[in-house]
């Protein structure tokens, strides 16, 4: 059976997280995953030998990845020819209030008119606020955002707000919606 790719382009490390979850709840479930980080030379020799894909990548300053994008981009016609999932990591989505939820969803449109990519399934998927690895002026202006949307602002920690069972529920939704065969139920 062929192997299914989990794609991903990560700035500070939140996005790679997700991904391995993502890589890792698709193996109990009995599928083998190529884990491909598309910021790295291993991009480049990706083919098109999945049965499917999630691809995802993190929104900073209103933009996902130019990795990210460039794969997309550069692998339109095969990714066309497979169920895909996009996952598209932020801190809009953390958010409880409507309006950046809608943001985090409008963000992830523009990525997919961007790039063109048709997935089965999007996600908006929570991110985290990785103050311990800002510089200072963008510690100061993640500070800035996180008090006005309800955020953390204590800056001596990192605040991860990804929902892991949400992130769960979704792979089992695509494999669903996609039909993937092999899906081994898990026992919980």
């Amino acid at each position: 059976m062929q192997p299914i790719l989990v794609a991903y382009a990560t700035t500070e490390g939140q996005t790679r997280k997700v991904a391995e979850f993502i890589a890792e709840r698709l193996r109990i479930r009995g599928h083998r995953v190529d884990l491909v980080d598309l910021a790295t030379p291993a991009a480049q020799g990706i083919g098109s030998a999945y049965q499917a894909a999630f691809i995802g990548g993190s929104v900073h300053q209103h933009k996902h990845q130019s990795a990210l994008v460039h794969f997309v981009k550069s692998n339109r016609d095969w990714l066309a020819s497979l169920p895909v999932a996009l996952f598209s990591v932020s801190l809009a989505a953390a958010m409880d209030d409507m309006d950046s939820r809608l943001e985090a969803r409008r963000l992830a449109n523009e990525f997919l008119d961007e790039s063109g990519l048709k997935p089965l399934e999007v996600r908006c998927v929570a991110g985290a606020l990785k103050y311990t690895q800002y510089d200072y002026f963008k510690r100061l202006i993640m500070r800035m955002i996180a008090q006005q949307r309800g955020g953390s602002t204590d800056t001596e920690h990192d605040h991860e707000y990804t929902n892991w069972n949400d992130v769960e529920a979704f792979v089992d939704e695509f494999l669903a919606a996609a039909h993937v065969p092999g899906s081994r139920p898990v026992k919980g």
